[in-house]
């Protein structure tokens, strides 16, 4: 092969292999939900420690009309993104020793499913924790007018302060 045509054919083979990116993200969109809370000082160690937010709008009509789909079209809604950060930047969560966020209706609070967990909890997690998202399809929850969480802690350390609490919550509507 002639050297001067060498340079252009490797250029032309890397901008074609490197630009092709496979798309990861499920044809939809994306609902995401904040909702803040307080963690009081003085927490036990022996208990599990439950944090309920009732009856959050879920958007759910309004977000179908935008995207111009219908409930049929939507095959599921999947949790991609949860985390609890603090309000105020001297936050921190070294006190949690495993967290939990699980989805339900008022109508039936025992019928709960778990979004998104994380246990155990790194040793200095600073002013923001992520969890991971669950595998749990949850349109059960979202599709409905207005759906509840269940912020549950467990503590490896009572809590010394108080600690305002602001829950991110990202979910992909699939179709």
């Amino acid at each position: 092969m002639n050297p001067r045509f060498v340079f252009p054919a490797f250029a032309l083979f890397g901008l074609l292999f490197f630009s092709c990116k496979k798309d990861d993200e499920p044809a939809g969109f994306d609902m995401q939900y904040r909702q803040e809370f307080s963690i009081p000082a003085g927490l036990s160690v022996f208990a599990v420690h439950h944090f309920y937010l009732r009856n959050i709008p879920s958007q759910y009509a309004t977000l179908l009309a935008e995207n111009g789909k219908t409930d049929a079209e939507i095959t599921g809604i999947i949790p991609t993104k949860a985390e609890l950060s603090g309000i105020f930047g001297d936050a921190r969560f070294d006190f949690i020793e495993e967290a939990s966020i699980r989805l339900y209706l008022e109508k039936d609070p025992t019928d709960y499913l778990e979004c998104a967990y994380r246990f155990p909890v790194p040793l200095n997690p600073g002013n923001s924790l992520p969890l991971i998202p669950g595998l749990g399809d949850v349109k059960k929850y979202l599709s409905e007018e207005r759906f509840s969480v269940d912020v549950s802690l467990r503590l490896r350390r009572t809590t010394d302060e108080e600690t305002t609490t602001r829950l991110d919550l990202l979910f992909r509507a699939t179709h």
